[in-house]
This record gives structure tokens, C-alpha cells and sequence, in this order.
């Protein structure tokens, strides 16, 4: 496993299906669910669970845990699933030996929603928080866009989700951030000893017709300043970070990812 000052830079273990993007960390294998392992030129870690949250995959993932050497940073959990399957979900995690939960994403009712339902979640969140942590699970949610943009009383949801919850962890997504045209610095300032992990990210701009509009890319391909941000992120206390990139081709993107982090002296080998 590849560290820089003994925080990892590694893969989550998410919901989401490979269609919609992969999820990729350096210096590990990449696995399938049903326990066959794919050999590539680049060891990458992504697991695949499609909301299937139970102990016989849980097993599955054990079983290549053991074999592999991996160990999981983090599970990233929909929303609905850190609610409703939460037994599923403490299960799951024990039998990964997995102790960070990540929300992925806020509720549908709360972006497409009156603002009630968001200050809902909000509360929800404090009493859910508590249940992890008695289960021996650290509790984080991880933020988009929706969360920088205001609401009635002229504060973001991301102003109100720090404020108005105690005890959950933050994981940064430094695309979304920029996206937002928030400074990145500043936020890990406001998460400050809140931040659990970090989201690297780039952030490419592009025409189409008379539009200027943005995508992710490999680090070091874009406009964002990793070395700054590493960097702020270690200095508050974060666990670890994932290089995140929606690519086509995710081989041939990781090692461009990783060689820049190496150019960086971010990390080495």
C-alpha cells in the first residue's frame, strides 16, 4: 500500500456499478464479486457491491481481503442503505474489518425537495451518527455540488451540515469543490479536524458550442493544485485519499494519476 506519511492512498469500497464511472487506489487488486480477480498492468482496487449489502459478499470480499493483503478504508453507503439495511450495513463492515462508513451523496427529497426535508436529513443524521458509533463505526458524508448552493437564510447546506451536526466526518471531493467555484483551502479549514478523507479529483475545462463547461481528468491534467491541498488536508488530521476519475480507459488513467502524485514527491515507491 502506497503512503505519504503513513496515510493511505487507496480505493473505497462503494455502490456504485462500473458503468458509471470507476473508483480507483494504487497498489492493489482489483476484484470482481464474484471472487475473480482481474490481473491488469497497474494493481488497482475497486470492489463492486450494487447494493448488496449482505454477509455472503461480505465473505466473498473477506476471502480476497485475506488472500490480497487489502484492507478497506471506507465503505461508501447510499443513503437510503445507511438508514434502512443499518444492521446490514455494521455487519457488512465487521466482517470487512472496515470501520468508516461514507454517506455517498445527499438524498434526492433534499436536492430536489422544500427545504424541510434537508434540516430533516440533517437531524436524522445526529441519531443515525450515534447508532455507528456504538456499533465501533465512524460516520462521514461525502458532498457534490447541491451542497454549495444557498438556501433562504443565505447559508449553503454545506455551512448547515457543519454546523448543525456534531459528531458525523467529512470527506472532501476537491472536483466538486472547484466546480462550485469554492476555494479548496478554505474548506479544509472549515472541516478542520472533521475531515476523515479526501476525494483527489481533477478538474478540466472545455468548449462546446459557445459553452464553457467542465469534466474531471487525471490529476495534474487539469486546474486543481494537489501538492496544496495534500498538503492542508494532512495537517488537519486526514485518515486518508482516493484518486477518483470517471475514464474510459481507468488503466492507462490511474498510472498518469499516480505518476503525478510521484512528481509531486507526494508519494513514493
Amino acid at each position: 500500500m502506497d503512503c505519504y506519511n503513513n496515510t493511505p492512498i487507496v480505493g473505497e469500497l462503494q455502490t456504485l456499478s462500473l458503468n458509471r464511472g470507476t473508483y480507483v487506489g494504487y497498489k492493489a487488486q482489483r476484484l470482481q464479486m464474484d471472487g475473480t480477480p482481474i490481473t491488469t498492468k497497474a494493481d488497482n482496487v475497486f470492489f463492486v457491491v450494487k447494493r448488496q449489502w449482505n454477509d455472503k459478499n461480505a465473505l466473498i470480499i473477506k476471502s480476497l481481503i485475506d488472500k490480497y493483503g487489502i484492507k478497506i478504508i471506507s465503505m461508501q453507503v447510499k443513503p437510503k442503505d445507511i438508514f434502512n439495511n443499518k444492521e446490514e450495513i455494521i455487519s457488512f463492515a465487521k466482517i470487512v474489518q472496515c470501520k468508516n462508513i461514507v454517506i455517498s451523496m445527499l438524498p434526492f427529497k433534499c436536492i430536489l425537495g422544500k427545504e424541510n426535508k434537508f434540516y430533516e436529513f440533517i437531524n436524522s443524521l445526529n441519531t443515525i451518527s450515534n447508532y455507528y458509533k456504538e456499533n465501533g463505526m465512524t460516520l462521514a458524508y461525502h458532498h457534490h455540488n447541491w451542497e454549495y448552493i444557498r438556501l433562504s437564510n443565505n447559508k449553503t447546506r454545506m455551512e448547515e451540515l457543519l454546523s448543525k451536526t456534531q459528531k458525523i466526518k467529512f470527506v472532501f471531493d476537491t472536483y466538486w469543490t472547484v466546480k462550485s467555484s469554492y476555494n479548496p483551502i478554505k474548506q479544509i479549514n472549515e472541516f478542520n479536524n472533521r475531515l476523515l478523507g479526501v476525494h483527489l479529483r481533477d478538474l478540466t475545462l472545455y468548449k462546446k458550442n459557445i459553452k464553457v463547461l467542465s469534466k474531471d481528468c487525471e490529476l495534474g491534467k487539469g486546474i486543481i493544485n494537489f501538492d496544496e491541498i495534500i498538503d492542508k488536508s494532512l495537517r488537519v488530521g486526514c485518515k486518508y485519499f482516493v484518486i477518483e476519475q470517471k475514464s474510459k480507459t481507468p488503466y492507462e488513467s490511474i498510472k498518469i494519476s499516480y505518476q503525478h502524485l510521484k512528481d509531486l514527491k507526494i508519494v513514493e515507491r
